[in-house]
């Protein structure tokens, strides 16, 4: 669905105007690269294992932990993805205990078109998507296909 980068100084020159990281690890190689998200998805874990997370670069202005079990999305993730998005004032990050791999799916859909997500593939680097039309339909292609009410879950999409 996205760009592979490895090395986050080759990403830089692409971002979009909202930046948002899912996962501790890119989240932490925006942080290196002096770099703070306007959104950050973690949850201290990766590859199911526990990993440290680096203090953020900056004040996290808007902050909520919350539970969302593996292969799950559930209504409060997307809520809080919505929340962080139409965050104004400087950076949100969401702490989730479970899982955040499918967060990748609400971001598209819930960010402004143009928006950089970057999220973690395993042992190969970071895939950035940049959010456009086209995108915002594949994930919803995508999401249309998991069990649940999905449009009952997304009512804040225009």
């Amino acid at each position: 669905m996205g760009s592979l980068y490895v090395d986050t100084n080759d990403l830089l020159p692409h971002l979009g105007p909202l930046i948002i990281t899912i996962g501790d690890i890119v989240t932490s190689h925006f942080e290196s690269a002096g770099i703070s998200p306007n959104v950050s998805i973690i949850d201290h874990l990766t590859n199911r294992e526990p990993v440290d997370f680096l203090p953020p670069l900056q004040t996290i202005d808007f902050f909520t932990e919350l539970k969302n079990p593996p292969g799950v999305l559930t209504h409060e993730l997307v809520q809080a993805i919505n929340q962080a998005i139409n965050h104004q004032d400087g950076s949100s990050q969401i702490l989730v205990i479970g899982e955040e791999d499918l967060a990748t799916l609400p971001a598209i859909m819930l960010a402004p078109v143009k928006s950089s997500i970057i999220y973690g593939q395993p042992n190969m680097g970071m895939v950035h998507v940049i959010v456009t039309s086209a995108t915002k339909q594949d994930a919803w292609n995508l999401l249309s296909q998991f069990d649940g009410n999905i449009d009952s879950i997304f009512p804040m999409i225009p």
